[in-house]
Formats: C-alpha cells, sequence, structure tokens
C-alpha cells in the first residue's frame, strides 16, 4: 500500500482536485475570476436556453459529425489499408512507416501545414488548376459546407497510421490456420475479411471506438490552428471545447465576455458525457467479445 501513495497522491493533486474544483464551481455564480454567490443549477440551465444553446448544440453536432467521420475515414481505410498490407506479408515495414509518419507530428503543426497548402493561391489550388478540376480560388476553408469535412478529413490524415498499427497487430495475432482453412473452402478475401477477421478484431475495434470517441470530443487544437477559436466561418467548426474556451478566456461574443460559471457547467457536462458513454463502449464491446470467445 506504501508504495501506491505517492501515485494516489499526485493523481489526487492533478486530477481529481481539479476535477471537483471544476464540479464545485459550476454552483456559484462568477464575476471575472473571483466565485460569487451559490446559484445551485443555474448555470447548467443557462446552457440550454439563449443565446447559449444554438452554439452548444451546434458544437455538439459537429462533435458528432466528426466522431462519425472519423470513425469512416481513418478507421474503416484503417482496417482495409492493415488487411492489405496483411495479405502482402513480409516487407510492409516501409509502408506501415509511412502511414504511420504523420501521427509523429503535433496537430498543430498539421493543421499549420494544411492551412498553408489550402489558403487561396495555395499548392492544391495550383493542382487543381492544372488537372483543370478548378476554375477560380479556393475557398473551401470559408465554405460553411465544407470546412468542417475538410478539417475531419486532416485529422483522419493525421492519425491514418494508429488503426493501421492496431489492426496490423490484431491480424497476425489471429492463428495463419484460420485464414489457410477459410481459403480452403473456397471464400475470397473480402469473406475472410468480414466472416473470420472482423470478429476476431474486437479487442482492436473496441480500443480504436473508444479512443476516437475521445479525441474527436476533445478536439481543439486543430480547429484553433486553421479555423481561429470562433470555428470560422460562422461557428461551422465549432466544438465543445472550442466554445468553452470562449466562455473561460473571455473570447465569446464580439466584446470578448467570460462566462466562468457557464464554461465550468459545460466542463463538467462534457466530463460526464465522456465518463458514461466511454463507459457504455467499454461494457458494450466486452459483451461482444465474451460472446465470440
Amino acid at each position: 500500500m506504501l508504495f501506491v501513495l505517492p501515485a494516489l497522491a499526485i493523481y489526487c493533486l492533478f486530477v481529481v482536485y481539479p476535477l471537483a474544483t471544476s464540479l464545485w464551481g459550476s454552483f456559484f455564480e462568477w464575476k471575472g475570476l473571483r466565485m460569487r454567490g451559490f446559484v445551485g443549477l443555474d448555470n447548467f440551465a443557462r446552457l440550454f436556453v439563449d443565446p447559449s444553446w444554438p452554439k452548444l448544440s451546434g458544437a455538439f453536432a459537429h462533435n458528432v459529425f466528426w466522431f462519425a467521420g472519423i470513425m469512416v475515414l481513418q478507421n474503416g481505410l484503417g482496417l482495409v489499408f492493415a488487411y492489405l498490407l496483411f495479405l502482402r506479408g513480409r516487407g510492409t515495414a516501409f509502408l506501415q512507416s509511412a502511414f504511420f509518419f504523420p501521427a509523429v507530428l503535433s496537430p498543430v503543426i498539421v493543421g499549420a501545414l494544411w492551412r498553408l497548402l489550402l489558403t487561396p493561391d495555395g499548392v492544391v489550388e495550383a493542382l487543381l488548376h492544372k488537372l483543370g478540376l478548378l476554375d477560380g480560388r479556393l475557398t473551401i476553408l470559408g465554405d460553411s459546407t465544407w470546412a468542417l469535412w475538410v478539417l475531419i478529413a486532416v485529422d483522419a490524415w493525421n492519425w491514418m497510421g494508429l488503426p493501421v498499427l492496431i489492426f496490423t497487430a490484431g491480424l497476425r495475432q489471429i492463428q495463419p490456420e484460420v485464414f489457410e482453412a477459410a481459403r480452403l473452402d473456397g471464400a475470397g478475401a473480402g469473406r475472410v475479411l468480414w466472416s473470420i477477421a472482423l470478429p476476431q478484431l474486437i479487442p482492436s475495434i473496441s480500443s480504436l471506438t473508444t479512443l476516437t470517441f475521445i479525441n474527436t470530443f476533445n478536439q481543439f487544437d486543430l480547429v484553433y490552428v486553421m479555423q481561429g477559436v470562433q470555428g470560422n466561418p460562422n461557428f461551422s467548426t465549432d466544438t465543445l471545447v472550442t466554445y468553452f474556451y470562449r466562455l473561460a478566456f473571455g473570447a465569446e461574443g464580439a466584446v470578448g465576455i467570460t462566462d466562468i460559471g457557464l464554461a465550468l457547467a459545460l466542463g463538467t457536462l462534457l466530463f460526464l458525457l465522456l465518463t458514461i458513454v466511454t463507459i457504455a463502449l467499454l461494457r458494450f464491446f466486452e459483451r461482444r467479445t465474451v460472446r465470440l470467445t
């Protein structure tokens, strides 16, 4: 027990204490950085009425779209790439490294890089002009219809190597005799992936789904670097964490309004959402794994 105490003390100091302080502060009225009187659940109630509700619901919807997009673009394509590398067998170390290389870069660097590439008069615009696919300016980051999907695609490009690495490791854990027996029965590569490999990859899918959910609902740096803290254009790339940042650090509205009470209430709800859904995902995939074993 004595060996655990130092780690427990550090955990309580840097994790439990800030969380408890945030939760406690969400029940009080704030004036600037000063805590005033106890207001109960008023801060939570204010999140669900104007002017907070349209921004809260919009940011939540963007996080949900981000999660779905990453599951399809990053994890779905990552599974396909990992399976192709697995079928190829030896000599795939370089390709695995190539897929994983963007993951070693900070999202801040990735965001700055893609912002430069996608800016008007940038490399992508010149390339599209040469291919005859674009006539005029490339203003996709300023288009509220497409800006969010561009950010999702950049995020998927950044972390594509992670599902490739995890799925490749998972495929190599499956007994080769299982694949050999399926091939002898006449199953094609697609049928082997769907009926043999995918059920055996439930632990890998569980880990990636849980990590994807946590990361997408904590998305901030890529939006901040590429579209600013306001989630430009017109809040079309706003997320729950960028909205929290504006409330906590005075970037909400034209005059820079700070509302610590509202920010702490939003932070508490986000913590509860992440905790509850993460536990639900882990229990769901645990039951699926037990049924298959």
